[in-house]
C-alpha cells in the first residue's frame, strides 16, 4: 500500500473517514470491539472511495456503511439516524443515503481532542472552529433524528459544509495539518 501525500480541504467525507477510524467511545456504553473497529475501517475504506453522499444499497443489499450503522444500532438504536433525501424537490421520488454525520462528529471530536493534547487553548480559532462546526453536527444530528421519527424527507436540514469551510480555514491558519489517506489506485507492478 502507499500513502498518497496532498493538500485539501476537510470536509465532511475526512471528518467521517477520521471518525471512523476513532470512533467515540462513551462512558455510558461499552467501549467498541476490535471486530466492530475492522467493520467501521471498511466504512472508512468506502467513504475514501465514495465521498461524503453515498447511496444506500436498494432492498436488503448490505455495505460496509451498513453495517456500521447496524454496529451503532446495536449500542443506541437512534444514534446514527437514517435519512432519506428526494433528488429533485420537485419530485415525490426520494431515496435513503448514508448520511454521515454522526461520524463526522466523532471525527471533529477526535481532532478536538488531540488539538488539546497538543497544548492549544479554547480560545485559538481553530479549537473555536472545532467547537462550533461540534455544536452544528449535534444540532443536525437533533434535525435528522425528528425527521427519521416523523418520517419526513430530509431535504431542508441545513448542511455542514460552511462549517467544514471554517474549521479548513482556521486549521490553515493555526499550521500545518498532516493526514496521511491510503491511495486508492493500486500500485504499479
Amino acid at each position: 500500500m502507499s500513502v498518497s501525500f496532498a493538500s485539501f480541504r476537510l470536509g465532511i467525507a475526512e471528518l467521517a473517514i477520521l471518525g471512523l477510524i476513532a470512533p467515540a467511545e462513551c462512558d455510558d456504553l461499552p467501549a467498541w470491539s476490535v471486530e466492530e473497529k475492522k467493520i467501521f475501517r471498511r466504512a472508512a475504506d468506502l467513504v475514501l472511495r465514495g465521498g461524503e453522499t453515498i447511496p444506500c444499497p436498494l432492498g436488503d443489499g448490505r455495505d460496509a456503511l451498513t453495517d456500521a450503522r447496524q454496529v451503532v444500532e446495536d449500542m443506541d438504536l437512534e444514534w446514527w439516524p437514517h435519512v432519506i433525501v428526494s433528488d429533485d424537490p420537485g419530485i415525490s421520488v426520494a431515496r435513503p443515503i448514508h448520511d454521515l454525520t454522526l461520524v463526522a462528529l466523532w471525527g471533529a471530536e477526535w481532532l478536538l481532542a488531540q488539538m488539546t493534547q497538543r497544548g492549544l487553548l479554547g480560545a485559538d480559532p481553530a479549537v473555536q472552529a472545532v467547537e462550533l462546526f461540534l455544536d452544528q453536527a449535534e444540532g443536525r444530528l437533533e434535525v435528522l433524528r425528528a425527521c427519521q421519527r416523523d418520517g419526513l424527507v430530509a431535504d431542508d436540514v441545513s448542511s455542514l459544509e460552511e462549517a467544514c469551510d471554517d474549521l479548513s480555514d482556521a486549521l490553515t491558519e493555526a499550521g500545518p495539518v498532516f493526514i496521511l489517506w491510503p491511495a486508492i489506485e493500486p500500485e504499479p507492478v
